[in-house]
């Protein structure tokens, strides 16, 4: 039999599956990248859950959770000096776990907010007005705890772009490519310096090559799956 090709799962228009792709191709892993929409019913029998990104390691492995996804990917680079960089030396739990805390964090609540405030209509399902005004002042109170880090370093850990700055980043980018106009930005030049650093770093440059600001807010549609 020949040999199996692992698979990620993924949807362009989706921001949790960006840094998953992006580590694929940055590390040129022999993984198979499919579209959700190209494959639905297969993606829906091996992950009912329905999230992405979802990998295919072999025909009895299969795991989901952007975490998980991404720490298996970056695991299978046999690069020893970016897997202690991007993922922290195993001896420094400190570190490794300000990393989690970070993606998880980014992923979760902040995601979510953020979601509230630039997608009017999510899926079909509209979002009201309260709860999106809701979610626009709890981010105020989210955007200083990445302040508070960048006071004092380059990255959200530290001096180099570990995994918390490649998945905060690009929960980031739903922001900046819908309403943080040039105004937010003139608020937040920490987080716009460093957004803007990683999304032209090595890692993400594949994603945001040709990434533009936005200059007056504006919300955004998604267009419904196939089984929507």
């Amino acid at each position: 039999m020949p040999e199996f090709k692992p698979i990620l799962y993924t949807h362009d228009e989706f921001i949790r599956p960006i840094v998953a792709v992006a580590l694929v191709k940055y590390f040129n892993l022999d993984i198979e990248l499919r579209e959700i929409t190209q494959d639905a019913e297969n993606f829906c029998r091996q992950f009912p859950v329905r999230t992405v990104p979802s990998l295919v390691i072999d025909p009895s492995t299969k795991i989901f959770e952007q975490l998980a996804v991404t720490r298996y990917l970056i695991s299978q680079s046999n690069n020893e000096t970016e897997i202690n960089q991007l993922l922290g030396l195993d001896a420094d739990a400190k570190v490794q776990s300000e990393i989690e805390m970070i993606c998880s964090f980014s992923t979760s609540d902040f995601l979510n907010h953020l979601v509230n405030i630039c997608l009017y209509d999510l899926k079909s399902v509209p979002i009201p007005a309260t709860e999106a005004t809701n979610s626009a002042k709890k981010l105020e109170v989210m955007y200083p705890i990445f302040e508070e880090k960048l006071h004092s370093h380059r990255f959200l850990t530290g001096d180099s772009i570990t995994l918390a700055d490649l998945v905060a980043a690009t929960s980031f980018s739903l922001g900046f490519n819908s309403q943080f106009g040039s105004s937010w930005r003139e608020k937040h030049p920490l987080i716009t310096q460093w957004f803007t650093n990683v999304i032209k770093s090595r890692y993400l440059s594949s994603r945001f090559a040709d990434f533009q600001f936005v200059n007056v807010g504006h919300t955004i549609v998604e267009k419904p799956l196939p089984w929507d």
